[in-house]
């Protein structure tokens, strides 16, 4: 029942992303999206690979939303109308979910899949460390470092950061 709670969160947040129009919410919503994945990731995989995940996204979201907030005027953080949509939505999810998954899933499957997740998740973290995949490490390990050099030379030629900030002795 928590599997489909969370599914239902993630799906409902997933949704709500498509309404909101100002960065900061749309953070937070991504951010929270990504705390529901992550811990859906924990449940069904090993956790530390909902942890790394995790660490992975916020600190490439905590980059991305620093430049678009300081580039787009203050709004409207969020509305009672947002949160009806979402409360709509997450419920809409989860009796729709839990209405047609009861027929299809008998006692038996569920048994069945909880006891297999251990040997599933010890086959898919052998295909993490494989020796072919060393050379996607590299190419990684090239982007970051062209994206690194790139952001420095952009704070470089602007001197600062990319918004102006004009103060007014008055």
């Amino acid at each position: 029942m928590s599997l489909l709670m969370l599914v239902s969160f993630g799906f409902s947040l997933g949704s709500l992303c498509l309404m909101v129009i100002q960065p900061l919410s749309l953070g937070f919503m991504l951010m929270l999206n990504v705390v529901c994945i992550s811990g859906l990731l924990g449940v069904v995989v090993f956790s530390w690979y909902g942890y790394m995940m995790f660490l992975v996204y916020v600190g490439g979201m905590l980059v991305m939303f620093m430049y678009i907030i300081s580039l787009v005027p203050n709004l409207i953080f969020l509305s009672n109308k947002l949160m009806f949509y979402f409360f709509v939505i997450y419920f809409s999810y989860v009796l729709v979910n839990y209405m047609f998954m009861k027929e299809f899933i008998s006692e038996e499957v569920k048994n069945n899949m909880v006891s297999n997740y251990s040997s599933i998740s010890c086959m898919s973290s052998d295909i993490i460390l494989m020796v072919d995949s060393f050379m996607c490490y590299v190419l990684l390990g090239i982007i970051l470092l062209f994206v690194l050099i790139s952001v420095v030379k952009i704070c470089y030629y602007c001197e600062g950061p990319l918004r102006v900030f004009k103060f007014k002795y008055a």
